[in-house]
């Protein structure tokens, strides 16, 4: 049986009644390893146990059936694929509450013992709930998992009375372990997905804030939780400092904090070992400083240290809420706790490589304001050298008996002040944008309408240069600064311009950046990014040169101290974006900056109008 034939079949025209022939055992084991198969190569989980419950209808020639999955949160068993004739949506979408005493059905009485249960009498049963009117035999049997949990239940049912046998409970709980199987093999699908998707994204951020916010968020996917949080061990104090949380501790970001040793996270940041605790209550090292649930609510808490290079930077603490029913355990199992220590670990090597880079970027910035200091001191000298000069020269022409005569030569000290005076103005200018470069305020905005904007202000109006905008509809929202990123792209538009005096042609493009670009340049694969490009007919970047351009105090111009394209590339990383020059020498520079978008897509700005 094809996945394609299951998921198009036709429900009525193909409904098994009970006077199908029940496969031979050569046929059912064959079908039973197809099945294997399926649960091992097909990616959708819904279709796989789609194609197990048809079986599972086929080998004991029942009606109808459906395939149900135990709620451990909420006690519930939830229909997730069926099977046969009859269904409705509202039968579909049938829950059983196994929190209750009475009235739980045979599927509730299966799903709490843990064993098979047959009738060939339904309407005298003790369990059986009538749902269909022509029910009169039921068989069912759990879905078994590795630990020994009941993680579901198969249920079927016939029009005829004595329609099942031992036999059918034997062929049942086969195709039921085909079940358990299948679901683990999609457990693990998914662990791997997530597991993959973090070592990606976390070799590629290098923003702290936006790293673990990927470890809470990928995490909630792979252990089904209540709540995450995660803590990192403060370099300067030795606090554990809460660095992200989905749920209500998520207000006291940067301000909640435990002592090591304290309470089970700082015991476990502490001693680095995990904790693996199913009523966090009752554990004597729990304080309850911090909760992510209320303490009446508190369940299973799963608590791994993250270690890196040997020794402790922090903690992940995951939580459930205590379940509604008295028959499950909501526990972390041995599982969760091997995946969220690799979790741990991830991100205890991406923690280290951004304090690294972090710790490098200050050195260099230290480097940089030493060296900023003494070239600014240098030029600041020489323009106040001239300017002493000049004041000495005025006040010679000023003490002579004749001075009233020399007024060409007063009007050229003049002019050499202002001159000078001007030049400390932009040396003082361009010292404190480059001061301010990093230091940005984000809200959302149109990157389009900061363009037009800039083009507005900083292109010339009489350029013999001609301008093309080439400006993609309905980009998504970018979180900026937008006084610093006009000031980045209009330092790019001075530059462009001044390296083609005698005219040319500038391109300024705004689109999304393709998967192909965002591989080539390292971008986090998650992320969407809106690419500026500026892009002109100049001279171009001489390859010897390339690699400096966004050097502080480097410039091929004699304006200014070298400091504007550094001032550009330190505005676009304060965004969590890069800049790259892709030109060719001789044919001109091409800028690309690239911005991450807002996570939220419904936050687009359609047609240009947020």
């Amino acid at each position: 049986m094809s996945i394609q034939e299951t998921t198009n079949r036709d429900e009525n025209s193909m409904a098994l009644t009970s006077t199908t022939q029940k496969p031979n055992d050569c046929t059912f084991q064959a079908q039973l390893q197809s099945l294997i198969g399926l649960a091992i190569t097909h990616p959708e989980i819904e279709e796989v146990l789609q194609a197990i419950m048809d079986e599972a209808l086929r080998v004991v020639a029942g009606k109808r059936g459906f395939l149900a999955v135990v709620n451990y949160d909420t006690g519930e068993v939830v229909i997730k694929s069926t099977a046969g004739s009859g269904w409705t949506e509202r039968t579909k979408k049938l829950r059983l509450h196994l929190a209750q005493e009475t009235n739980r059905g045979i599927t509730g009485h299966v799903a709490l013992s843990g064993k098979p249960y047959m009738t060939g009498d339904a309407s005298n049963d003790p369990y059986f709930l009538s749902f269909f009117p022509d029910v009169k035999s039921e068989i069912a049997v759990p879905v078994i998992e590795a630990e020994g949990n009941t993680r579901g239940v198969i249920n079927i049912d016939s029009s005829e009375a004595d329609a099942f046998d031992a036999g059918d409970i034997v062929r049942l709980e086969s195709v039921a372990d085909v079940a358990a199987f299948a679901l683990i093999v999609n457990d693990f699908r998914t662990r791997e997905r997530a597991l993959i998707e973090i070592g990606n994204e976390l070799s590629s951020i290098i923003d702290l804030e936006s790293l673990v916010r990927k470890v809470v968020d990928v995490s909630a996917e792979v252990l089904r939780y209540e709540d995450c949080s995660v803590y990192l061990l403060d370099e300067q104090t030795d606090l554990l400092v809460l660095q992200a949380s989905r749920g209500p501790l998520k207000e006291s970001i940067g301000q909640a904090t435990y002592e090591l040793g304290q309470g089970i996270t700082g015991w476990v940041a502490q001693h680095g070992e995990p904790v693996r605790i199913l009523d966090v209550a009752s554990d004597p090292r729990w304080r309850g400083v911090h909760l992510e649930i209320p303490r009446e609510e508190m369940g299973a808490l799963l608590c791994v240290p993250i270690i890196s290079r040997d020794k402790v930077v922090g903690v992940i603490r995951v939580v459930r809420r205590r379940t509604q029913s008295s028959w499950f355990q909501n526990n972390f199992t041995e599982m969760d706790e091997r995946v969220l220590t690799t979790i741990a670990s991830q991100l205890g090597a991406a923690v280290e490589n951004v304090r690294g880079f972090h710790r490098l970027l200050r050195a260099e910035r230290m480097a940089a304001w030493g060296e900023l200091s003494a070239k600014s001191a240098h030029m600041i000298g020489n323009r106040t050298f001239a300017l002493k000069g000049d004041l000495n020269e005025l006040r010679y022409i000023l003490n002579q008996p004749s001075w009233t005569e020399q007024h060409d030569d007063l009007i050229s000290l003049l002019e050499s002040m202002e001159h000078g005076v001007t030049r400390l103005e932009e040396i003082l200018h361009e010292f404190r944008d480059f001061v301010v470069a990093t230091k940005v305020t984000l809200q959302d905005a149109d990157i389009n309408e900061i363009i037009q904007e800039v083009i507005a202000e900083s292109f010339p109006k009489r350029s013999e240069i001609k301008l093309i905008l080439q400006l993609a509809k309905d980009l998504p929202v970018v979180k900026c600064d937008e006084t610093r990123l006009k000031r980045a792209f209009s330092e790019l538009i001075e530059n462009s311009v001044s390296f083609q005096p005698h005219g040319g042609e500038l391109l300024i493009r705004s689109r999304l950046t393709d998967q192909s670009e965002q591989s080539r340049y390292r971008l986090a694969p998650s992320r969407q990014y809106v690419q500026v490009e500026f892009i002109d007919q100049g001279p171009g970047i001489p390859p010897d040169t390339k690699s400096r351009i966004f050097q502080p105090f480097f410039s091929s111009r004699v304006k200014g101290m070298g400091l504007g394209l550094s001032i550009v590339k330190g505005i676009v990383e304060a965004h969590h974006g890069i800049i790259i020059e892709s030109g060719e020498p001789g044919k001109g520079a091409w800028f690309s900056i690239f911005l991450p978008t807002q996570r939220n897509e419904s936050s687009a700005i359609k047609n240009g109008r947020s």
